[in-house]
């Protein structure tokens, strides 16, 4: 593909149409590095495939989300930063989670891009995507060694909170269902009652 100066858009993949099972395709880092910048496409296995734009809630939630994240690099001195954000995980795999944050101790894979697994991602479901994100995704930043992932379906207004075990496969963290705090980064919590008024409040037509 390397000689391809423009991959045809018909050559991308609806994130609703993959499946439970994903087979390897053709397209590599040097392809994806040749698509247009903003194109909302991911590298997922060698497959590009393509998502809509979020809609107005998904975003509302991830603004918040943002500052959340904001507040444990304060005290963290992180980094952290939402998508659009490139996050190379391997030459066939290049994603972009709804939000990353990588710890003080990790801050060098943070260029121009994050080159390698950040500390946590956030993944917010949105209908064209939930399969894509709890399956495909899920599996990459298990192989990858993502320590803990954040999956917030706003439809339900629930998150998970998943920790990377030894086994190298995610268990679902227990705790309370008012706040969070992360095992792996002390700096990060959330009240998860004040999150999801907050987030009913600005979606509210009210004035």
């Amino acid at each position: 593909m390397s000689t391809v100066e423009r991959i045809p858009a018909c050559e991308y993949l609806p994130c609703e149409e993959m499946g439970t099972t994903l087979a390897y395709g053709p397209y590599r880092a040097e392809d994806y590095w040749r698509l247009p910048e903003g194109e909302p496409v991911e590298l997922i296995r060698g497959i590009l495939v393509m998502s809509p734009a979020p809609n107005f809630y998904h975003q509302t939630i991830s603004i918040l989300l943002s500052e959340v994240f904001l507040r444990a690099v304060r005290k963290g001195r992180g980094k952290s930063v939402a998508s659009p954000v490139d996050v190379v995980l391997s030459d066939d795999s290049i994603v972009q989670p709804d939000l990353v944050y990588v710890s003080r101790a990790r801050k060098k894979i943070v260029r121009q891009r994050v080159e390698g697994p950040p500390d946590v991602v956030v993944e917010i479901h949105s209908p064209s995507n939930r399969r894509r994100d709890r399956i495909h995704k899920l599996t990459l930043y298990a192989e990858h060694g993502v320590p803990e992932v954040w999956l917030v379906d706003p439809e339900a207004r629930t998150f998970e909170f998943l920790l990377l075990g030894a086994d190298g496969k995610y268990q679902l963290t227990p705790g309370s269902a008012s706040a969070y705090k992360s095992p792996t980064r002390p700096e990060l919590e959330i009240d998860l009652d004040a999150f999801w008024k907050e987030v009913a409040w600005l979606m509210s037509d009210d004035d």
